[in-house]
């Protein structure tokens, strides 16, 4: 979601409570709209959402080009799915009728976000649902942040508002059923760290203060700014 590549692998690690509620949110909204069957995560990074969903009763595959994420989510998931390490154009042939996709976080990051749908959109039986989750242009957070808005990062190719996400309904043939927001989960320690980089004053010695107080660890819930879209094929 934000700019783990430059993260260091300690905090990464750290952060993985964190992940692991914001997956349970989404689990929370999926099982608004379907009952357990399968499910494809594209994009599934090291796992949460996989082992919340399997946890919850789904049979679960995931696709991750990232390597060593594939190795964490594998790791992570056990016996209880699979996890295919190969971008989404290349493990599409071996992928087919599923009852839901997800792609939480992902499709910021494609250069062509309708063709990427599309194929997302191909692998769902005919009355599957389709579940995204992007940085919102039009969020309140984006609107007051301006330039420090967190999600304004290198790797993120695409933004979107709610008539983009509805353009995007119109160009898939699918019925739009919902749309939202969810907080995301971070320790404070990584809020700070996060602030810092922006060079905001006072968040360093405050990341050093919530150290000292034994706070560092403490979960908040983040308003991002981000949308979620929920289709039906």
């Amino acid at each position: 979601m934000l700019l783990y590549r430059e993260l260091p692998g300690d905090l990464y690690d750290a952060e993985s409570h964190g992940r692991a509620r914001t997956a349970a949110r989404h689990v929370r909204i999926l099982q608004h709209y379907a009952t357990p069957g399968r499910l494809l995560d594209v994009g599934c990074a090291s796992g949460a959402f996989l082992c919340a969903a399997a946890d919850a009763g789904w049979q679960v595959v995931g696709v991750e080009p990232a390597e060593v994420l594939c190795e964490r989510a594998s790791a992570a998931l056990g016996d209880r799915g699979q996890v295919i390490c190969a971008p989404l154009g290349e493990a599409a042939s071996r992928l087919a009728g599923f009852d839901v996709v997800t792609l939480w976080d992902v499709l910021e990051h494609v250069d062509r976000p309708v063709d990427f749908l599309r194929t997302c959109v191909e692998l769902l039986k005919p009355g599957g649902h389709l579940l995204i989750n992007v940085p919102d242009l039009d969020s309140l957070p984006a609107r007051v942040m301006g330039a420090r808005w967190p999600l304004l990062l290198p790797e993120h190719l695409n933004y979107f508002n709610r008539e983009s996400l509805r353009r995007c309904t119109v160009l898939m043939g699918l019925q739009w059923l919902a749309e939202g927001r969810r907080p995301a989960s971070f320790s404070l320690d990584y809020v700070l760290y996060r602030i810092a980089q922006h060079r905001i004053p006072l968040a360093a010695p405050a990341r050093r203060l919530a150290m000292a107080l034994g706070l560092s660890r403490r979960l908040i819930a983040v308003p991002l700014g981000e949308l979620y879209a929920v289709w039906r094929r």
